[in-house]
């Protein structure tokens, strides 16, 4: 012994004595020492590969390999940072924007189309119950005077167009479909506009006559008829009774019905009652002309049963004009229903 300290061993177990050193260096040494050395499992070579792959890499290239997939800058991080920022964070928060965007704009066209409505009904009472905002009014329980239901396709295109501004059609379906199921019936007076009966499950009539017109009178006992005969059938029936603003043809038909129901016993207060029901100003049914056919209609009734009477030719032998503007040129066409002009006048303030 010549007193040196006797030789460390590592803690791999392998012998490092002076006279190994030359075979330690060798390829069998170095291989020993690879098998020898513990290797961590996240440094290993991934389970998946096969014994195939591996059949011809020494022990030392597939150690090899393992740091390479570990430390490989395409792999993903093990850990993920409570800091940073999720990848579908960013696509997240530009949905919610826009989401946000399109719903503020959804609210600011409803806001416009309610103000447009209110605007366009003008003085008619409106229905504005149970989330309901519709231009509609109950007249009795079981009678109720309308505008257009707009906003269908098969209304045509200006009846699809109105629908921003007048009752749309869906609203209108879900509020009877809500309230009287089954038991409504719908009673169409215009004749520059019509819709797909089977929205309204079939139960609609038609009784058309023009706009600031008068029907005539047998059309009147007609649509009195048939309201009657479907409120007869069950107490809980209504009719509902429409042209495009709900007002004035609407009003001259729903009159003649009070009185025909025998509501009230003259012209008068059954116009009356209808106004003050339908417009919070009382002004509803106001054309002359119009008034003057729902007092035709109570003499009719009052006088002949409601049986309505043969025409007779009559002999037109004077008109006066009583505060007529002077901007204007007045005539006037004899005619009947039917458009056939009689003969027309035309009137000049000199004669006057």
């Amino acid at each position: 012994m010549d007193g040196s300290s006797p030789p460390t061993s590592t803690n791999s177990g392998v012998d490092n004595s002076a006279p190994d050193a030359s075979s330690k260096l060798s390829p069998s040494g170095i291989s020993s020492w690879a098998k020898n050395l513990k290797i961590p499992h996240s440094l290993s070579v991934s389970q998946d590969d096969s014994q195939t792959a591996n059949a011809g890499k020494s022990t030392f290239a597939r150690f090899t390999s393992g740091f390479g997939r570990r430390l490989s800058p395409k792999s993903p991080p093990t850990n993920d940072s409570s800091e940073g920022v999720s990848p579908r964070a960013q696509p997240g928060f530009i949905g919610t924007v826009t989401k946000g965007l399109v719903d503020s704009s959804k609210n600011a066209v409803k806001a416009v189309q309610v103000k447009a409505r209110h605007v366009v009904s003008q003085n008619k009472r409106r229905y504005q119950e149970g989330g309901f905002d519709l231009d509609m009014t109950y007249i009795t329980e079981n009678i109720i005077a309308m505008g257009f239901p707009a906003g269908d396709k098969s209304s045509g295109f200006f009846g699809y167009v109105e629908g921003f501004y007048r009752n749309h059609m869906e609203e209108v379906i879900k509020f009877f479909e809500t309230h009287h199921k089954g038991k409504y019936k719908v009673y169409n007076l215009c004749s520059e506009r019509l819709y797909d009966a089977s929205l309204f499950e079939g139960k609609v009539a038609s009784f058309p006559f023009d706009d600031h017109n008068c029907p005539p009178i047998q059309l009147i006992i007609s649509f009195c008829q048939s309201a009657y005969s479907w409120l007869k059938e069950d107490i809980e029936n209504v009719v509902v009774v429409h042209c495009k603003a709900g007002m004035a043809r609407t009003g001259l038909m729903i009159s003649s019905l009070l009185l025909y129901l025998k509501f009230f016993p003259t012209a008068e207060e059954s116009i009356d009652y209808y106004n003050q029901k339908r417009c919070v100003d009382g002004k509803g049914l106001v054309l002359p002309s119009q008034i003057r056919y729902v007092k035709y209609f109570e003499r009719i009734l009052t006088h002949f049963n409601g049986v309505n009477q043969p025409g007779r030719r009559c002999m037109l032998r004077g008109f006066r004009l009583h505060h007529c503007p002077y901007w204007i040129r007045p005539s006037i066409a004899v005619s009947d229903h039917n458009g056939l002009a009689s003969f027309c006048i035309t009137v000049f303030h000199a004669s006057l």
